[in-house]
C-alpha cells in the first residue's frame, strides 16, 4: 500500500482517473455496463472524449484526508485463472478482502472512504507516478478521511434478485432457504 499525501501526487491520480471517468460516464448514457469486457462498448473515442468526467469520481482524490493506493505482488498472488481464456478474476481473492478490511478499520476509528478501480486503467501512468516495480499492480485508488455525511440506508437488490439455488438459473433463493 502507497499513503499519498501530496498535492501533485493527488492531482496525478485524478488525472489518471479522468479518462475512464469519462468512458464511465459515455457509457452509461448510452446504456451500457461500464467496462465490460463480455459486450463491448459501442461508445466511440470522440463521444468519450467530449464526456465530461463526472465530479463525484475525481473530486474523493484530491479532496480526501489521504489516499491509499493499493497495490498487489503479482509474484507472490496465485492468479489460478491465469490460463482461461477470459480477465482474470482470482487475483483479487485476497487484496480487495483486505481493501475492505482497511476500510471496516476505518470505519471503527470514524472515517470514511471508497474502493475505487478507475485509475488502474492508467496503470503505467501510475506505475511512473509512484515508482512502482513492474511486478507490482494497482489494485485500488481508496480516498479515506473523515465523512461529509452518514449514510444510513445503502441501496441493495433483495437476495432473491441475484442468489439462486443449485445452479445458473435455478430458483431463487428466499429467506430461510
Amino acid at each position: 500500500m502507497v499513503v499519498v499525501r501530496d498535492r501533485k501526487t493527488r492531482e496525478g491520480l485524478a488525472a489518471a482517473t479522468e479518462p475512464a471517468a469519462k468512458r464511465y460516464a459515455a457509457q452509461l448514457q448510452a446504456g451500457e455496463n461500464p467496462w465490460n469486457t463480455i459486450d463491448r462498448t459501442k461508445v466511440d473515442a470522440a463521444t468519450i472524449a467530449k464526456t465530461p468526467a463526472p465530479p463525484r469520481l475525481i473530486e474523493p482524490v484530491l479532496k480526501a484526508a489521504v489516499i491509499l493506493v493499493i497495490c498487489v505482488d503479482l509474484k507472490v498472488v496465485a492468479s489460478t485463472d491465469s490460463e482461461l481464456p477470459r480477465v482474470g478474476v482470482i487475483s483479487g481473492a485476497s487484496i480487495y478482502p483486505f481493501a475492505w478490511n482497511v476500510l471496516l478499520a476505518a470505519r471503527h476509528e470514524g472515517y470514511a472512504g471508497t474502493i475505487t478501480t478507475l485509475a488502474v486503467a492508467q496503470e503505467p501512468a501510475i506505475r511512473a507516478l509512484l515508482g512502482l516495480p513492474a511486478h507490482v499492480a494497482v489494485a485500488a485508488v481508496m480516498p479515506l478521511g473523515r465523512p461529509v455525511k452518514r449514510i444510513t440506508k445503502l441501496k441493495r437488490k433483495p437476495v432473491p434478485e441475484f442468489a439462486m439455488l443449485e445452479k445458473w438459473g435455478g430458483p431463487p433463493l428466499q429467506s430461510g432457504g
